[in-house]
């Protein structure tokens, strides 16, 4: 049997790879959750064929737009009203959402196998998508291409803009890096047997990088959080999660980073474990807030869930 890198690659979708954990409904996974950068609202959308834009006031749904299948990503604009959301199982490509007249902006010469990650530059000058064939491509806020270049082998499924705004981390069949300045390429394996990488966050120091990986559990692989160093250098490989790091999130302060897998857990600078919650269930959304005093998660089962920095639930929904 092929193992889970080959499948997800191919596949363009990860769901095909078994984890110890219980059985879901692909239907109801949602994908994503990106908190607005002026805390008043967190958008969310996965398998449902609708991005769900929620009052992160009242936790109420405030508006809704429909899409084809499946939402992997939302990513908010820094500064404007714009919301990138990328698209994959669909023959329609990804867009960017003006929030004030709702316009839909397609975004030109993206894999027609879709793309997972996206991310605006700190300034946000640039929007950075990743798709499943590995090609890094960097559009104007307008939505026009500005450049792209093949970054990994088979697919981009994160990535991560350097707080400086220089450098673009990606994750996917191997760590990829690229210069923006020198438009360098740059590529390594981060184990000695190939692993699916699923997501990678700057810490906001920019001293080092989290990325986090699938595991192969036919290989008897455990998945992986490693801290690495901006050239790629390993500090610290930590083995703790039974499922796949779907996502990590670094708090505004940078103290805390969260990780996304059998639960949520919390970890220090240093990658010494502070909590853990939610352990029974299978989670793929993650952002924290502005102040990075609340964290909103998504699960397999459909849910959409807010909790403080104690780990403590204050919202479900539904």
């Amino acid at each position: 049997m092929k193992n889970c890198l080959t499948l997800a690659i191919l596949s363009a979708s990860l769901f095909t790879c078994k984890t110890p954990l219980q059985e879901y409904n692909f239907e109801t996974i949602i994908w994503a959750a990106a908190w607005s950068p002026d805390g008043r609202y967190v958008a969310s959308g996965g398998n449902s064929e609708a991005l769900t834009i929620w009052s992160a006031d009242t936790w109420q749904v405030t508006e809704q737009h429909s899409f084809p299948k499946t939402i992997t990503n939302t990513a908010w604009h820094p500064t404007q009203p714009k919301l990138a959301v990328t698209l994959h199982l669909t023959s329609e490509t990804s867009v960017i959402i003006d929030m004030e007249n709702k316009k839909k902006t397609a975004l030109p010469g993206l894999s027609p196998e879709g793309a997972r990650a996206a991310a605006w530059s700190p300034d946000g000058k640039l929007l950075a998508i990743g798709d499943n064939e590995g090609y890094l491509s960097l559009y104007a806020p307008g939505g026009a291409l500005e450049r792209q270049v093949k970054v990994d082998p088979k697919a981009i499924i994160g990535l991560s803009w350097h707080p400086e705004g220089l450098q673009i981390a990606t994750v996917g069949s191997k760590l990829g890096f690229y210069n923006l300045e020198t438009e360098a390429v740059r590529t390594i394996h981060h184990r000695d047997m190939p692993v699916l990488m699923l997501s990678v966050a700057w810490h906001p120091s920019g001293d080092f990088l989290a990325l986090g990986d699938y595991g192969d559990y036919e290989q008897k692989l455990p998945p992986l959080l490693q801290f690495r160093k901006p050239n790629g250098a390993l500090i610290k490989s930590i083995k703790k999660s039974r499922a796949e790091y779907r996502n990590l999130s670094w708090s505004s302060d940078g103290k805390t980073l969260a990780t996304a897998s059998d639960g949520v857990r919390l970890w220090s600078v240093e990658g010494r474990l502070l909590g853990h919650a939610l352990n029974d269930q299978y989670l793929w959304g993650l952002d924290w807030s502005p102040d990075g005093q609340q964290l909103v998660v998504t699960t397999a089962g459909g849910a959409v869930k807010v909790l403080d920095r104690e780990l403590g639930v204050v919202v479900s929904r539904p």
